[in-house]
Order: C-alpha cells, then sequence, then structure tokens
C-alpha cells in the first residue's frame, strides 16, 4: 500500500487502538468539597480568590509521586482552563493511538490558581528603569517558552492523528514514531521549563535561564526536524502522484489551458498557462494527510477589479485554497484530474484539469 493512498484512507479497516480508562483528577481524596479557583500569595500561602482582577497571572501545576515537575500558566482563568484541557486531550490521544498507558504525569493538576505575587509577572513597564540582567533575561526567555507553546500546540498537537496513521505504516513507521516522541517531548519540555522559569525569578541565576533557553530552541530544532523529515516523505509520494502537467477538459487543441503542478520538496506551485501567457495560480504545501493545502487569487465576492492583469494590485485577494485529485474515466479512458478548491462565502472549485 503506497504511503499517499495510506495517508488518505481515513476509512481503512485497520484494527482501533485500545481504549484507555481516563483517570478523574477529581476523583482524589477531598477533592470533590475543593473550591474551583484558589489564590497564591507570594509567601505560597493559598486561599480562595477574593477578585479576579487582583490576579497577575493564572496557573496550574503538574504533579508525580507529589512532587510538582511543572506549570501551565496564562492571562485568564477561561485561557487557563482551556489550555489544560489540550494538554489532557493530547496526553489521553497520544496513550490511545499508540497503545501506551496515559503518563501519570497529566493525571494529577491542581485547580485554576490565581497567582497575586507581582514578582512572579515578570513584565517591562513602560516608564519605568529598565530591568537589570537577570530580568531581561527572564522576560526574553519566557517570550520564547510562550512562542515555542503556541508553535507546540497550534502546529504540531494537531498533527498527532495524521502521525499516528503514518506510524502504522511501515514505510513510514520510524520517521512517524521518531516525530511522535519528538512531539511528545516537546509538551514536557513547555510544561517543565515554565516551572523552571518560574524558580529562577526566585533564586536569580542567569546561567539557569541561559540553560533553559538553549533547552528550549534544542527542543524546537530536534521537534522541526523529525517533522520535516517525515512531511518530506509524504511530499516524495504526492509529488510521484501528482506533479506535472494537467491539460483544461473543458477546451482542447492549440491554445488551450494547461496547469502545471510543481513539489518541490514540500512545497507546491500550480501555474495556469494560456499560449505564451501563464500566472501561479495556487501555491501551497504538503500536508501530512497527503493533501495540498494553500491559498490562490480570487475575484474579490460583491468586488470589482481594477484592471485586467491577475494580481492584487488589480483588486484579487487571496483565498484559503485546496488542490483535489481524483481518477476519473471518460470517452478518453481513465484520467488523473485535478480541482482548485477555494474558500469564500463558502467553498467552491475552479473548472477540473486532467492528464
Amino acid at each position: 500500500m503506497s504511503i499517499l493512498f495510506l495517508t488518505l484512507a481515513l476509512g481503512s479497516a485497520a484494527p482501533e487502538p485500545r481504549e484507555i480508562t481516563w483517570p478523574d483528577p477529581t476523583a482524589r481524596g477531598g477533592a470533590s468539597t475543593a473550591p474551583e479557583t484558589l489564590s497564591e500569595r507570594c509567601d505560597g500561602t493559598r486561599s480562595r480568590p477574593l477578585a479576579e482582577a487582583t490576579c497577575t497571572r493564572w496557573k496550574i501545576e503538574w504533579s508525580k509521586d507529589g512532587k510538582v515537575w511543572g506549570v501551565t500558566t496564562a492571562d485568564s482563568r477561561e485561557a487557563l482552563v482551556a489550555k489544560r484541557e489540550r494538554l489532557l486531550g493530547h496526553a489521553r490521544q497520544y496513550a490511545r493511538l499508540f497503545e501506551l498507558a496515559l503518563d501519570d504525569r497529566w493525571s494529577d493538576p491542581t485547580v485554576p490558581i490565581c497567582d497575586t505575587c507581582e514578582q512572579n509577572a515578570l513584565t517591562a513597564v513602560a516608564g519605568t528603569p529598565p530591568p537589570d540582567a537577570v530580568t531581561a533575561a527572564l522576560i526574553e526567555t519566557r517570550a520564547r517558552l510562550v512562542a515555542f507553546e503556541q508553535e507546540v500546540l497550534d502546529v504540531h498537537a494537531p498533527r498527532l492523528r495524521d502521525i499516528a496513521r503514518l506510524a502504522h505504516d511501515p514505510a513510514t513507521a520510524r520517521l512517524g514514531k521518531a516525530y511522535a516522541k519528538a512531539l511528545e517531548l516537546a509538551i514536557v519540555d513547555v510544561v517543565h521549563l515554565a516551572l523552571e522559569l518560574d524558580n529562577a525569578v526566585v533564586f536569580r541565576a542567569k546561567a539557569d535561564v541561559e540553560r533553559a533557553r538553549k533547552a528550549i530552541e534544542a527542543r524546537r530544532t530536534a521537534l522541526d526536524r523529525a517533522a520535516s523529515a517525515l512531511v518530506a516523505v509524504v511530499a516524495k509520494a504526492a509529488a510521484k502522484a501528482h506533479a506535472g502537467t494537467y491539460d483544461d477538459d473543458a477546451v482542447s487543441g492549440p491554445g488551450a489551458a494547461r496547469l502545471m503542478i510543481d513539489i518541490s520538496p514540500t512545497k507546491v506551485i500550480a501555474t495556469f498557462a494560456q499560449g505564451e501567457a501563464s500566472a501561479v495560480w495556487f501555491e501551497g504545501t504538503v500536508q501530512l494527510d497527503g493533501t495540498l493545502s494553500g491559498r490562490t487569487l480570487v475575484a474579490p465576492e460583491g468586488g470589482t477589479l481594477t484592471c485586467s492583469n491577475y494580481s492584487l494590485d488589480c483588486g484579487y485577494v487571496w483565498a484559503p485554497a485546496q488542490l483535489r485529485f481524483e481518477d476519473r474515466t471518460d470517452a478518453r479512458g481513465k484520467r488523473h484530474t485535478v480541482e482548485l478548491w477555494f474558500e469564500q462565502s463558502k467553498w467552491l472549485h475552479a473548472r477540473p484539469f486532467s492528464r
């Protein structure tokens, strides 16, 4: 079975991984009567929050065997709860798809905690003296960690199902498992390094901050390499199946339009050509599920074009787009067909091209 077919075969008859029992974080002794939120002062004492407006930030601590190993933070309680649920959901899905026991590091989160200690905020305030070297390094490193966390959760984590699917194919099993492991380590590091930086606020050791910064960059590099290796294999299969020149289904003969699709190595360019004229019709990338997603220039809905050129200057606008492929049979025999689909108020498609 080809890699490309496997990535698109969502209805495969392969056996489903076993389900796991998801532990209930509220099932601990006394937890049923615990408040939904707590507030924490600089000395570590906790109580029910009097006013959420006093929160410098919100946090959740993660423990294993009674020891806090990581922390998750957000600017609001709602954002914190949403982030917690994403982490728990990823842990559950990772365990199920790879037939592993649930990592117990995720089984014991605290309730949301309103952190009222201003020293933990570490924000540079306009109009005040510049921070000392350690504080400046902490602010910069925290910003790096926030950016890395967003990259991990918004770019890599949503790919887990595709990663697991590819990890079950012998042709991509090694690379799929390597990417899955790199992703799991990155998520753990995001949470653990947040705690390291919280501790560095107290210890004031610049070496600790530098070590955290290097750990962030090392983990990002490892994750990107693992992702690139797997995507490259899928893109190679997509290029073999779809790259080439397609003829206009509606018009044939001299002067008919053509669509030329190039995939190299993961970037996709589809060029529309008619006679001597040509223009890029689609630009995008190969996704892990084998789709070719990106954008195309389209005439604005309800708008007018100012000139005849196919360009932004003439009033065209970018729209999300995909190239979709299908094998069809007509009077000419079996044809490999491509359609450009694009999104405006709804998804539409341009006329098909075939080869």
